[in-house]
């Protein structure tokens, strides 16, 4: 028995068990995601996202046309960013005071959700609602939630080190 179908006999419309579970995918993804990366790489991987969406951006048409090629290749360029460059930015975040744990995850939860609306966005809408309900659809790529959620985790990381730095 899945979870959505348990928050269905609860009472619970199917497009808000579908949201709920989006949202606890996310916050499961990013911990793991924290964990695995660690405060030290958590800001180079974030400059790294940034580099691989301009990119795949920038990229002909006619060269990927295919969105599954262009989900791989994100992933691919993703990657060797972070493999190449493992001391080129010096950023990390401070383990100083004591909500270092949620600065890490809410670092790696705006990351992961990040990661999650650049792939809706390669994706058609059509096979995107195949994944995500039409409000979480909404709320991750159209209009101008693209920009909200590339300009989150920058604002947050400027937020943590004008905190950190008083």
């Amino acid at each position: 028995m899945n979870l959505t179908s348990i928050l269905s006999k609860i009472g619970l419309s199917q497009k808000v068990s579908q949201d709920i579970m989006l949202i606890s995918f996310i916050a499961l993804a990013s911990f793991i995601y924290g964990m695995l990366i660690g405060r030290y790489r958590m800001m180079t991987v974030l400059i790294n996202i940034y580099v691989a969406f301009a990119l795949l951006s920038v990229v002909p048409v006619n060269f990927i046309t295919d969105f599954s090629t262009k989900v791989v290749a994100f992933f691919a360029v993703l990657t060797g960013l972070t493999v190449l460059n493992r001391r080129f930015f010096d950023i990390s975040l401070s383990n100083t005071g004591s909500g270092f744990l949620f600065r890490v995850f809410s670092m790696s939860f705006l990351q992961m959700t990040l990661i999650l609306s650049i792939i809706l966005s390669f994706l058609p809408e059509k096979v995107a609602l195949e994944y995500v309900s039409k409000t979480a659809y909404s709320y991750l790529v159209t209009g101008w939630a693209p920009l909200i959620w590339m300009a989150a985790p920058l604002a947050y990381m400027f937020f943590i080190y004008k905190k950190i730095n008083r």
